[in-house]
């Protein structure tokens, strides 16, 4: 079951001195519920040997360049996540392992027991549920700081009672001690037992019910924020500013009886959800954060049909269905994302979210002309990301988003904005990071007076910044 802890644990032995110093070399990778051999291996090959552009090498290169790089040296890796029974998958994965020195390990952790007599050769280890007294200790740390309730005895009966729901779960602990979080009155404990979310079926609903009763006890403009993460992919890492700008542009921040300027208002946001263990921050960079799996399922259970994320890009070149209510689209990017994936998005003219994903490690990629021109269309957009892209010009048609808020064009290859986006004049963030290429912004961008956020680090052949900025 998701939640006992399985990452965490392989993470806490991934990461131990003696490990590190026991192996020479060492990769991590979340496989999820897409056993795509070659995205895997990509991968681990790209952990390994950091800078070597892999994107145009197929299986079998892939697999020699794997082999050559594991020959005669000890190794550990970490496969997060598994849920693919595929016999025939995991032996096409696993031949160029075999060239590493006697004494290399993989440790496999899944929700699945076939998954793990296919993968495994050594009985699989079962993580138990907590006891009940770790439990509540955990329970106990998260909502009043301390192990124990010996300072705060009238909430200990109510709080093993709320600890006997988590059943066990040390995430489901951890999500209910940080919804109670310097909370003392005894009827907000007796609130969150006696809710009848408590009692959602789970074959309607995809998360345990200690979660759901965090989600149903956030404040609506938390709620709406929560279910925007519904786009991140799983073990996606992400940036606090990252988010506060994107539930900026969508509206959620914009609060007139609040004094505070919506960014920090959102910084209030972001560090409620943190409290309340929405967000957890990377083992791997203290930057940036991530959302466990569960509060993954979590936001996408909360999100509804106006969201809707493709996870993998192995789906690159399927046709996709869309729902005629969705408003708000992510995916991650892949190497070349054609006219299948999108042909069926052009209906949807209420769309107000077009955001493509980079994961870490990944090189740029191409996105087909004819789609370009069709997003174009799709007046209705607030938030419009082609980060990562080849693209190397814009259509003067930009400039017809009118409710356009969030332009990102990092990592792409345009050497002149149009001057047509000098009338976006909702625009409240412009992002053109890394844009090595970008010569000349267009003259009028004075006109822009929304505009609170120019992010044009690394745009080394910017001439100059054009007058009434």
């Amino acid at each position: 079951f998701g939640g006992l802890g399985k990452t965490t644990l392989a993470r806490l032995a991934y990461n131990d001195d003696r490990v590190q110093n026991h192996f020479d070399l060492k990769a991590w990778t979340c496989v999820s519920d897409d056993f795509d051999v070659i995205r895997l291996t990509k991968t681990i090959l790209t952990s390994i040997v950091t800078h070597q552009n892999v994107d145009n090498l197929n299986l079998n290169k892939l697999q020699e360049e794997l082999n050559k790089q594991l020959s005669g040296k000890k190794f550990l890796l970490v496969l997060d996540d598994v849920w693919n029974r595929n016999y025939d998958d995991w032996v096409d994965f696993s031949r160029p392992l075999g060239a590493s020195a006697q004494g290399s390990k993989i440790i496999v952790s899944t929700r699945n027991h076939e998954v793990a007599k296919i993968m495994g050769t050594l009985p699989a280890y079962q993580l138990k549920k907590l006891s009940y007294n770790d439990c509540l200790a955990i329970f106990a740390q998260h909502s009043l700081g301390t192990r124990d309730f010996s300072s705060h005895m009238s909430l200990e009966e109510i709080g093993r009672k709320i600890v006997t729901k988590c059943d066990g779960l040390p995430l489901a602990a951890q999500t209910l001690g940080g919804l109670l979080r310097g909370e003392h009155d005894r009827r907000e404990w007796e609130r969150v037992l006696s809710s009848k979310i408590w009692e959602l079926p789970e074959e309607r609903c995809r998360i345990i019910p200690a979660l759901a009763v965090s989600y149903y006890y956030l404040p609506p403009t938390l709620k709406q924020c929560f279910a925007y993460c519904s786009l991140l992919p799983k073990d996606y890492e992400f940036e606090e500013e990252e988010i506060i700008l994107l539930w900026c542009a969508s509206g959620f921040l914009d609060h007139k009886e609040v004094e505070n300027p919506s960014e920090d208002l959102g910084r209030d946001f972001f560090k409620e959800l943190r409290s309340r263990s929405f967000f957890q921050q990377s083992a791997t960079d203290a930057s940036r954060f991530v959302m466990h799996d569960l509060i993954n399922d979590l936001a996408r259970w909360a999100a509804g049909e106006t969201y809707f994320t493709l996870e993998y890009t192995s789906e690159v070149n399927k046709q996709q269905c869309f729902s005629r209510n969705l408003c708000h689209l992510s995916y991650i990017r892949g190497d070349c994302d054609g006219v299948q994936r999108f042909e069926k998005l052009y209906d949807i003219q209420h769309l107000r979210t077009f955001l493509p994903v980079m994961l870490s490690n990944s090189l740029d990629g191409y996105l087909a002309p004819s789609i370009l021109t069709e997003l174009f269309k799709l007046q209705r957009l607030r938030i419009f990301s082609l980060r990562g892209y080849h693209i190397s010009e814009l259509p003067d048609s930009v400039g017809d988003l009118r409710y356009l808020r969030h332009l990102n064009l990092s990592r792409t290859e345009i050497k002149t904005l149009p001057e047509s986006v000098s009338k976006l004049y909702n625009l409240h963030t412009l992002l053109l990071e890394d844009c090595r290429r970008l010569k000349k912004l267009c003259a009028a961008m004075g006109n822009l007076i929304k505009l609170h956020h120019l992010n044009n680090s690394n745009t080394d052949s910017l001439e100059e910044m054009p007058v009434g900025i």
